[in-house]
């Protein structure tokens, strides 16, 4: 199976297989920007949308468990799980990175946002380090910022793109120091 979310308010699931449309779930009220799984097997699933909601989904049941949503919310384009699977970091559009908890209460973390990018109007994705200490994340105006996991704090900012956004980052699954961004420049960068 596959998982797509749609502009059309739709998130699609197909059969790798026979490329037949297995269940659609219809309750966001905008586009749906991401879709991370939680939970053991992938029995759950978190989706963001336009509609500044984050919707709790079980798998293959068209109607959501739980609806994440708050007057103070913005819209989230990226969902990230830590790899504790304990909690999923969402890119805000109003330049924060807002802290979920993953599980049964899929609470949003009110103490836990990272700050000092600036991403307002762009999906840049953020990224967990492997052991879950550093998050980083691109933002608007082409730079990487670090942040410590435990204290929420930047640890340093890097000019890392000329022409635009630095629009997504990975860390290396084998190396932990190594970084690679890319952004509307076109390049693909490694960091160390």
């Amino acid at each position: 199976f596959f998982v797509v979310g749609c502009s059309d308010n739709k998130i699609i699931t197909y059969n790798a297989t026979t490329a037949e449309i297995t269940q659609e779930y219809n309750h966001h009220l905008g586009p749906v920007n991401s879709i991370v799984f939680v939970e053991d097997h992938g029995t759950k699933m978190i989706t963001s949308g336009d509609d500044k909601k984050l919707l709790v989904w079980e798998w293959d049941i068209g109607v959501p468990i739980k609806y994440i949503s708050d007057p103070t919310m913005h819209s989230m384009p990226c969902l990230v799980m830590h790899p504790s699977h304990q909690y999923i970091a969402a890119q805000s559009l109003d330049n924060t990175i807002c802290v979920f908890q993953a599980g049964n209460r899929f609470a949003m973390q009110k103490k836990k946002k990272f700050s000092g990018h600036q991403v307002a109007g762009y999906a840049c994705e953020p990224a967990i380090s492997p052991d879950g200490q550093f998050l980083v994340s691109g933002d608007g105006k082409g730079k990487l910022c670090f942040w410590e996991w435990k204290r929420s704090k930047v640890l340093q900012k890097v000019k890392a793109h000329d022409q635009g956004p630095a629009v997504a980052c990975v860390w290396h699954p084998i190396e932990p120091s190594v970084v690679f961004s890319c952004g509307w420049d076109g390049v693909i960068k490694m960091w160390q």
